[in-house]
């Protein structure tokens, strides 16, 4: 089923409508030889570190105002300050109580805003979005990882410009050291399926967390379409604990994948059938997306 295109569904099972992007821009982009020429100029590293420098000059922070009124965000949620630069303010920080975060050791949760699509991973390691067919060996570059994950689930947590952009653990236990695997900065929004494969094409950083009960959950950083930039911060050790910080995008939307095997962690029923309905759910950070059995 494709994922429809300006609307999405709450926890609660709500749909809500909401303007979506204009497909003529990116049919311009992807589907003709000019287009396709210019994507080249904005998808690599040296046009999204011009365009990090830019956004990180005072003179940056003049249109913050706009994108806030364009974006509709709602600034009483995050903890007020002054903004030097665009991405300072895109990188803000949010007032504690704004985000809950479900307690129960058995239950495993959104690592950030956004909007979840869930998919089951076949016998062979793949998995499929639209008319692309994805190899989880491609996305993790190990055939045997992807192995663990035969039969498993992938859920894919797709963030917004409007949306906060750190984002945490979603179990306990003990991480391994982040693997980057480079690549372009395409758009993550889901009309993007049609033309291009973009979780194993785009720039990506992951690491395997191994919980209390030896189950192991891959969490996937994955930039996108302007600076993209994956900022993962140090641990003086390898011990992770659920809901504790991670890290944040800078400008540009993005998205947190996430691998469950087969056995040892079942994801929400309601994220796999809404998908299925071809609806994205809309998820805040914290919020119960999955429980150990």
């Amino acid at each position: 089923m494709d994922i429809k295109r300006g609307c999405y569904k709450t926890l609660e099972g709500e749909i809500i409508y909401k303007e979506g992007t204009d497909r003529s821009i990116l049919d311009f982009f992807y589907s003709n030889a000019l287009g396709r020429a210019m994507l080249k100029l904005v998808c690599n590293k040296t046009f999204a570190n011009i365009e990090r420098a830019v956004l990180d000059t005072p003179v940056s922070a003049l249109a913050i105002d706009s994108f806030i009124k364009k974006n509709d965000i709602d600034m009483s949620e995050y903890i007020p300050s002054k903004y030097n630069s665009f991405n300072e303010f895109f990188t803000r920080d949010i007032l504690p109580y704004k985000r809950t975060f479900e307690t129960d050791d058995k239950t495993v949760i959104s690592p950030a805003d956004g909007k979840i699509t869930a998919y089951k991973i076949s016998s062979g390691s793949r998995f499929k979005i639209k008319n692309c067919i994805y190899s989880i060996a491609s996305l993790l570059r190990s055939e045997k990882l992807a192995k663990y994950y035969a039969g498993g689930t992938i859920v894919i947590v797709r963030l917004s410009v409007d949306d906060f952009h750190h984002f945490c653990y979603p179990v306990s236990g003990h991480k391994s050291p982040n693997r980057r695997v480079d690549g372009v900065l395409h758009t993550v929004m889901p009309l993007i399926y049609d033309y291009m494969p973009v979780y194993t094409e785009n720039a990506r950083e992951y690491c395997v967390i191994t919980t209390d009960e030896g189950v192991k959950v891959t969490m996937a950083e994955i930039g996108a379409l302007g600076v993209g930039r994956i900022t993962n911060f140090k641990l003086l050790d390898g011990k992770v604990k659920k809901g504790y910080e991670k890290g944040m995008f800078e400008f540009g939307g993005s998205s947190v994948i996430l691998l469950f095997p087969k056995e040892g962690i079942k994801v929400d029923e309601r994220f796999i059938n809404n998908t299925k309905e071809g609806y994205e759910t809309r998820v805040k950070l914290g919020n119960a997306i999955a429980r150990k059995n």
